[in-house]
């Protein structure tokens, strides 16, 4: 039986881009892996605020348990907060090895069809992780004055752990509240577009074309 000659190519591609699969894979599965993280940060965030909030509006006689579980669920954030980082780094790497040999397959492509619709959807994906790295470098900024206020208040009450030194936190601690509203809200829009572009990058790529050219 011969075969007719997209579709041989079709088929020769689909061989070759193994590789590239798996990187796409990879960078999904670390791009989903931080919208976890995110996700997992958001629980720890609340966490630090209802202690904070128990701490101040409902001081205990003695404040050391109080003051102990929102150093616990801060230390909590902290971690998320930089395994998120740690992810994000990872991710950039892995990313930038997908669409490399995404650009080394997409060369080698005869079939002209295929090759234009590869590469309007390798620019597509690399515009949506562009959009993605710009959205969560906002976000990690709109972080950053919160995460610094919640370690402020840990210190100044780790010193003087009072009535006295809840009353001189309290407009600190109404502020965190405040502002720690629209973070959340940014941190869960940062992990819904973590998850999608995950999904993007382990479904794109010169092999996703050549699939659906070989279907025909």
């Amino acid at each position: 039986m011969r075969l007719s000659l997209p579709l041989a190519a079709s088929l020769t591609l689909l061989a070759a881009c193994n590789s590239n699969s798996s990187k796409g894979a990879a960078a999904g599965k670390t791009v989903e892996e931080a919208a976890v993280q995110v996700e997992q940060g958001i629980g720890h965030l609340d966490a630090t605020l209802a202690a904070l909030q128990q701490l101040v509006k409902n001081p205990a006689p003695d404040l050391a348990p109080q003051y102990k579980a929102y150093v616990k669920s801060l230390g909590q954030l902290e971690a998320s907060a930089k395994s998120v980082s740690e992810l994000a780094a990872k991710m950039e790497t892995r990313s930038k090895e997908y669409f490399a040999q995404w650009d080394t397959q997409l060369a080698s492509v005869q079939n002209e069809d295929i090759k234009e619709r590869s590469a309007s959807r390798r620019e597509a994906v690399a515009a949506g992780f562009s959009k993605l790295q710009e959205e969560y470098a906002e976000v990690r900024e709109e972080f950053k004055p919160l995460l610094d206020n919640l370690l402020d208040i840990k210190t100044v009450l780790g010193a003087d752990l009072t009535m006295d030194g809840l009353k001189s936190i309290d407009d600190t601690a109404e502020d965190v509240a405040d502002d720690a509203e629209d973070v959340r809200e940014s941190l869960q829009g940062v992990a819904d577009s973590f998850k999608k572009l995950g999904v993007r990058l382990k479904q794109a790529g010169p092999a996703a074309e050549a699939a659906a050219e070989a279907k025909k």
